[in-house]
Order: C-alpha cells, then structure tokens, then sequence
C-alpha cells in the first residue's frame, strides 16, 4: 500500500491529523509521490492490485505513460471524477470504488444518500427566473490585507448560480482567477462568501475545518468589512457574508457545502435547511473520524 503524502500533510494538515488520530499507521503507508512527481518505481515496488487515482489532468497526465509498465506488473489504473462537480459523477465513483473494495451495498447507499441531498437544491431552485439570483463574490480567504483568488466558470463558480446566485467572476478567462478590487467594488455583491483552510504562510485568514475556533473564524471574518471601498458593498451593509471549508467541495460529502451556498444566497427558499446536521448524519453514517470543529459559517 502507498498514497501521495504531499497533498494531506501541510496543504490539509488539519485532516490529516484528524485521520492520523484514529489510524496512525497511515503516517508509516510510504509515500508514491504527488501529480507530476508521482513514481512510478515506487508504485511498482510496492506490488499493488491496482492504483485508485483522480482524473483530473495532473494525476492522469502523470501516470498515462506508465500504463504499459503498470500492465506488465499486473497493476491496474482506476480514475475517479469528482472534480466535475456533477451528481452523476460523483456517485458513480463511488459506487465504483465500493465494487472494487467489495463494498458496493454500502456505496450504493452512501451514493444515494449525496443524490437525495443534492437533490433539495436543484428540485426548490428549477423554476428560479435570473432577476432573483443576487449578485455573489466569493474568496479563498487569505486574510483581509490579501486578496485570495476567485472562481469563474469552475468549481465554486460553477456552483454559485446552480445554488441561486449570479457569480460577479463569471466569464473571466480561466477556473481560478485574479479579480481587481475595483470590479469587486462596481460589481457591488449581495452576498459574500470565504472558502477556508488552514494555511501556514498566514495567521488572519478565516480557518474552518477538523478542529476550528469558531470565535475566531468570526473574528476573522467580520474583520474582511474594514477592506478599503467594503463599507458601502450591499453584502457589507446587510451582514450578508458567510465562510465555509474549501473542502466542502470535489468530495462525496460536498452536498453540505453547495447547501450552505444556497441558503446563503437564498435563505427564504432554504430556511428549514441545515447543512451542518445533514453532514454530521453523514459523518455519523459513513466517516471514519468525529465531526468535530467547524465547518460552515454565517454573520447573518
């Protein structure tokens, strides 16, 4: 058995530490390398039945070439999609990952439960005309001197108006982009919202997640009004901001995250909604580690 160590310990410390917790031995599974770096030699040494992979470009691109040499060591490759961001892609990996772990009752069910709840926003938004979906901007939070990137077409863009909203980053060129302060200012947004993750290189920024402060995420987050030209924003003005975990995304239990963006965005359409208790059912249910810090987060 190996994994890629590098994208859990630093950039998601905080679950890795979660995890670790209650499995120490995965700190000792020897590490295969990570997108470009991945080894082959490394992959092949350890003799696996097969290597469970995404199939986002760097991972693919990475391993493509190997597939023969994989092949000759009796070693198959098996790509998963859940960065498209779509129900049927995110549990038909699931359900494929619970056939090759002879679990596919259990996936079936874990798949069913992601479609009932995403299945809430799309069924009370179908009918929702453009004229009443404010305008949204959200942020990798960096802290309030930094601006973080934004989304346009991809990942949290995307998910903006399929939760009710119109996206101010929409039509930019590229999925993660670079928006000047000033547009974010004429765009004047009606809602505001930070994705949120521990981060090393910085102490203000809004932190959710396994083990978070949720005063101090608050604190965090009401300082972002104090940015130049954000007193007079309509999101500002209205307490209409709002700061969930960046990997309440591109995973099977992301249904909370794009929960939270709809009641953000459309708090009457979703006022009964509680996306924090339908992701502790879920952890409860199927996760491995406690629910524990926090998650999502709203000053309205």
């Amino acid at each position: 058995m190996g994994w890629s160590h590098k994208y859990w310990v630093g950039r998601r410390n905080d679950a890795y530490e979660a995890f670790t917790a209650v499995y120490p031995q995965l700190a000792d599974v020897p590490d295969v390398g990570y997108n470009g770096d991945i080894s082959i030699e490394a992959i092949i040494s350890l003799q696996p039945d097969v290597v469970l992979a995404s199939s986002t470009g760097a991972n693919y691109n990475a391993l493509e070439p190997a597939f023969d040499n994989l092949r000759a060591a009796g070693i198959e490759c098996v790509f998963f999609d859940f960065h498209a961001q779509t129900v049927e892609k995110h549990t038909a990996s699931v359900k494929l990952l619970g056939k090759i772990l002879g679990q596919e009752e259990r996936a079936d069910e874990i798949a069913d439960f992601y479609t009932e709840q995403m299945a809430v926003i799309s069924e009370r938004l179908a009918d929702l005309p453009d004229e009443a979906r404010p305008r949204v901007y959200m942020e990798f939070s960096m802290g309030p001197g930094q601006y973080g990137n934004t989304w346009s077409e991809q990942m949290w863009g995307a998910l903006i108006r399929e939760c009710g909203g119109t996206n101010i980053a929409a039509g930019m060129e590229g999925a993660s982009v670079e928006i000047a302060p000033e547009q974010i200012i004429s765009a004047d947004p009606e809602v505001i919202i930070f994705t949120c993750s521990p981060r090393e290189d910085v102490s203000d920024n809004v932190v959710l997640g396994y083990g978070a402060d949720e005063s101090l995420a608050r604190e965090h987050l009401e300082a972002y009004k104090s940015r130049e030209g954000w007193t007079d924003l309509s999101a500002v003005k209205d307490n209409n901001m709002g700061a969930l975990y960046h990997d309440l995304s591109r995973h099977i239990f992301d249904f909370a995250g794009a929960q939270f963006l709809a009641k953000q965005i459309q708090p009457e359409i979703f006022a009964d909604m509680d996306p924090e208790a339908n992701l502790a059912e879920f952890f409860e249910r199927y996760m491995p580690v406690d629910l524990d810090g926090v998650w999502t987060l709203s000053l309205k």
